[in-house]
């Protein structure tokens, strides 16, 4: 239960990864299974609620509908949120390795309006070509780039993370490229940057590691020491990396690039109920077919 309690929703290998850490079994096939077994008879004998845990993988779309035209306006206005980075010159992405840690990680990404990704180890081109694609809209509309990653610390996750920021610049060729001023002062257009697991935090925080896997073909090469997964959990919680925006300098480092937080959300907040009001006041001046007064009629 307590591998859960305090961050949650979290997916089993991640409730498994947290009771590892804890030094509650080993890291094996069997240790796995069993970690499943009983948090399966946790979750049926209700001591942890079912929404805790989460399974990614598979899931359901449905289209959104409403009953009438009212009911539309009211959720619209609900869910209406101002877009804190609209008017920065920046502009953040998150990305996870792992699913595992993806909810925990939400949490926080959703809070502050940036979008979260999971890469599931080496990207696409498809992908990568999607992503310059979307920063360079970014860029020719006068942002800078930060795009930061949680990775595993291991021979595949430290080169999938050189192999997706070698991938995206390449596709963004000359637009990726540092530029200087006249003092000599750089200025780079794009900001990759690893928040988890770097060798610091692992000498500094002195995280469990494991051998590297012989079977990486990388691992021949391979000069990072013992290895790390980014979703084993509890030492993400203990230290506070990426779980929130407190206390931790590369996340204080987002608190500094939205130039007063607390004033944008009271501005948003402010935003929200303004727009709010003006799209329910909005539905009496539609009719049932969704066009305004002046398109109505011959």
């Amino acid at each position: 239960m307590t591998a859960v309690r305090a961050e949650h929703p979290v997916t089993l290998r991640g409730v498994y990864y947290r009771v590892v850490s804890a030094g509650a079994v080993e890291k094996t096939e069997l240790g796995y299974r069993l970690v499943g077994r009983q948090l399966l008879n946790l979750r049926r004998a209700g001591t942890v609620p079912y929404r805790y845990i989460t399974d990614g993988t598979r899931w359901v779309s449905r289209p959104e509908t409403w009953s009438d035209l009212d009911e539309m306006l009211d959720a619209a206005s609900r869910s209406y949120r101002r877009a804190l980075w609209l008017d920065h010159p920046v502009e953040v992405h998150v990305f996870t390795e792992k699913d595992a840690i993806s909810g925990v990680v939400l949490a926080v990404t959703d809070r502050w309006d940036v979008p979260l990704g999971v890469l599931r180890g080496y990207a696409s081109e498809s992908f990568a070509h999607a992503m310059a694609e979307a920063i360079r809209y970014a860029l020719h509309g006068g942002k800078q780039i930060h795009i930061y990653q949680l990775g595993d610390h291991d021979p595949s996750g430290v080169d999938a993370w050189r192999d997706f920021r070698e991938k995206v610049t390449a596709f963004l060729g000359q637009l990726a490229e540092p530029t200087y001023d006249e003092v000599g002062n750089q200025w780079e257009p794009v900001v990759f940057e690893r928040l988890a697991v770097t060798e610091q935090q692992i000498t500094s925080m002195q995280l469990p590691t494991r051998p590297t896997k012989g079977t990486d073909t990388r691992s021949a090469m391979w000069t990072g020491g013992g290895s790390v997964e980014v979703d084993a959990g509890l030492w993400a919680r203990e230290h506070g990396l990426a779980l929130n925006a407190r206390g931790h300098p590369d996340w204080d480092a987002l608190r500094v690039l939205l130039d007063g937080p607390e004033a944008l959300r009271s501005a948003a907040r402010r935003a929200g109920q303004r727009k709010g009001a003006a799209v329910r006041g909005a539905a009496g001046r539609v009719d049932l077919a969704g066009r305004p007064p002046d398109r109505l009629g011959g």
